[in-house]
């Protein structure tokens, strides 16, 4: 999963992303139930509707410095965006989420759906590198070796897949790829994001070498390359790769420059950019439905807010108290005011793994114990000998119970939550205090990956794989697992769900996790992020995806 903070966002499953026929442009008039919403919304238009040429103007909250999406520290929803029309996809999906090979990199795959797991990619033999060299199994054998786990010295955003395969050999030629898994593994097709092997051989080129975007072209295999990166103004330029051997893109650039959030839709309303997240801003989504040349396009995602509680920091340590706050937030409450003013549905998530409105979907945090009852928050405190002071807060020692939350400068929804959660433990004895924190922290991956926090909200991005995100959000040790938590019985659990090819069984799995993971209060879901996305209305092919795949090569303005 990607990580972000209100329109920026973290993402599950280095497999996931892009393309995809998606359905509906969206009406952003927001509905009664999320299942009314479309699963996509782009304005999906055929190639030969879309004009030749023309400037496609995105705006990204900041550059973050790490170019490796395969990094813990460029694992961001704004640089998977920058870097997905320019590294391979081996695999499109559509917004149901179901996957068909991208033919640009594979000829065909087959898998022996047997235990062990069998996958055979044969590559397409014109794809290449912008070095020119062809994409083959070594590709495939270094990008497992840096992410598999054995060395921890590479800051993988996530092990999941790659720890599962005992080996990868070449087959009848350079272009045909034999992984082989130690045991069955439903979720292969999610395991690879291809990098090359130049760029992942080593922990330090790995962690290191991706930090000048100028200077990886030759790593670079999509239908656009860079072209230029003006750190002063802050603008990455993209172009229509020299080497690119698949149906030519019909944008003739791709700009990509740093706009606060605050300031994206009054950008959107002058005409500076084409397109940006509204998120669950209800101010923007009113200025972008203003435009009038513009639309508000809007899908049910598998996206989600949440809090995240760093367990090794302060009072958080304690259960306890960690069990309190939960206990003590009304998340309808929280998810009704981020909501306020969009239409959309409100309803808390009771579940880490699955949104609402996705099959496995049930409520674990009232059978753990941990859903909204301030009464049953001051008794925890108590039996864990905490009083009440005069001041109002809870103590122990003569201590008050303080936490503190990283609100997110310029990020209304985060700001919003800090002080709902500031409000609202008040109630039960908890003292919060809030920090704003520079929104770059959280772009460039320090202010999670450092833990430089108590507690913060962001979203994660979902991906086709929700079983995928359970040993990378929450297994112990896992570069992505910022609460630093260890629950035993969650790795446990997840040893087996990644080998269980039964459905019905593995979402039994998956749901018994995630009780877990709400008893031991890793972190707090909030609710179903809605994907809002303002667009220009000649805009095609791009908008809000859902579980699809971008397919930047057919991204462009209707004639």
């Amino acid at each position: 999963m990607l990580p972000a903070a209100g329109a920026l966002v973290i993402l599950a499953a280095c497999g996931g992303g892009g393309g995809g026929t998606g359905s509906g442009t969206g009406s952003g008039s927001g509905s009664k139930t999320a299942e009314a919403l479309p699963a996509s919304a782009i304005n999906p238009q055929p190639r030969d509707a879309i004009a030749d040429g023309g400037e496609l103007r995105l705006a990204v909250e900041e550059f973050g410095g790490q170019w490796n999406t395969l990094n813990v520290n460029g694992n961001t929803g704004d640089n998977n965006t920058m870097m997905g029309p320019m590294l391979p996809t081996l695999f499109d999906y559509n917004d149901k989420g179901d996957y068909t090979p991208d033919p640009n990199f594979l000829s065909s795959v087959k898998s022996s759906d047997s235990s062990p797991e069998v996958v055979t990619y044969n590559l397409n033999p014109k794809a290449v590198w912008g070095s020119g060299r062809k994409i083959d199994w070594t590709d495939f054998e270094a990008t497992w070796k840096a992410c598999n786990g054995q060395n921890t010295q590479f800051q993988c955003a996530s092990t999941q897949g790659y720890d599962q395969i005992a080996s990868v050999k070449e087959g009848t030629n350079a272009q045909q790829v034999i992984v082989t898994y130690k045991a069955a593994y439903p979720d292969w097709a999610g395991t690879f994001g291809l990098f090359p092997k130049e760029g992942v051989s080593s922990s330090s080129v790995f962690n290191n070498g991706w930090k000048d975007i100028t200077k990886i072209k030759d790593w670079l295999a999509g239908p656009f390359t860079v072209d230029s990166f003006d750190q002063t103004q802050k603008i990455l330029t993209l172009v229509p790769s020299p080497t690119w051997w698949g149906d030519k893109p019909k944008l003739s650039k791709i700009t990509f420059k740093a706009i606060s959030t605050p300031s994206q839709p009054a950008a959107f309303a002058n005409n500076e950019i084409d397109t940006f997240d509204v998120g669950v801003d209800a101010s923007a989504f009113a200025k972008a439905k203003a435009v009038s040349d513009g639309e508000v396009r809007a899908a049910a995602g598998p996206d989600f807010r949440h809090i995240t509680l760093n367990s090794k920091a302060g009072a958080l340590k304690d259960l306890k108290v960690r069990q309190a706050i939960a206990q003590g937030l009304n998340r309808k409450l929280i998810a009704e005011s981020d909501l306020a003013g969009l239409n959309e549905p409100v309803a808390p998530m009771n579940n880490h793994i699955f949104v609402n409105t996705q099959t496995g979907y049930q409520d674990n945090a009232t059978p753990a114990g941990v859903n909204y009852d301030q009464a049953k928050a001051k008794q925890t405190l108590e039996s864990d000998g905490y009083t009440m002071g005069s001041d109002g807060y809870y103590q122990k020692n003569g201590q008050d119970l303080t936490v503190s939350f990283a609100a997110l400068d310029g990020i209304k929804v985060s700001q919003n939550e800090a002080l709902q959660v500031q409000n609202q433990l008040k109630s039960v004895g908890i003292k919060v205090t809030i920090a704003n924190t520079p929104v770059s922290k959280f772009q460039d991956g320090s202010l999670l990956t450092q833990h430089e926090f108590q507690m913060v909200a962001f979203s994660w991005l979902g991906t086709p794989y929700p079983f995928s995100g359970i040993g990378q959000i929450y297994g112990t040790g896992s570069e992505s697992n910022f609460t630093q938590l260890s629950i035993p019985e969650v790795d446990s659990l997840v040893k087996q769900i990644n080998v269980e090819t039964d459905k019905t069984k593995r979402i039994e799995l998956a749901n018994q996790a995630d009780k877990l993971i709400w008893e031991n209060v890793h972190s707090i879901v909030l609710y179903q992020r809605p994907q809002n996305t303002a667009a220009k209305k000649k805009l095609a092919n791009y908008g809000s995806f859902g579980l699809s795949s971008v397919i930047w090569q057919n991204v462009g303005f209707t004639k």
